[in-house]
């Protein structure tokens, strides 16, 4: 895992915002499931707002900070499906 990474997801972890800010790039894009956030601050007040600790499924570093991030979507559980348990007695 890059260095880069594993600082953000440390700070992420630890929720702490002011360590955050400097390890990513002013023109940030985080793209959290359909919602793409642009710019540093932006993308802060999102995470304050929806925290998350998980490893990116994708990532883009620029002199050295973070310039694009893609949150891992939750996979929805296997009876959340709409299907019915339909066993006979």
């Amino acid at each position: 895992m890059d260095p880069a990474v594993r600082d953000v997801l440390d700070t992420l972890a630890r929720e702490d915002y002011a360590a955050l800010r400097p390890l990513l790039h002013p023109y940030l894009r985080w793209t959290d499931g359909p919602d793409t956030i642009r710019g540093r601050t932006r993308v802060l007040a999102h995470i304050a707002a929806n925290p998350t600790s998980a490893p990116p499924v994708s990532y883009e570093l620029r002199d050295g900070q973070i310039y694009r991030w893609t949150v891992p979507t939750e996979e929805p559980s296997a009876t959340s499906d709409g299907a019915q348990d339909t066993a006979l007695d």
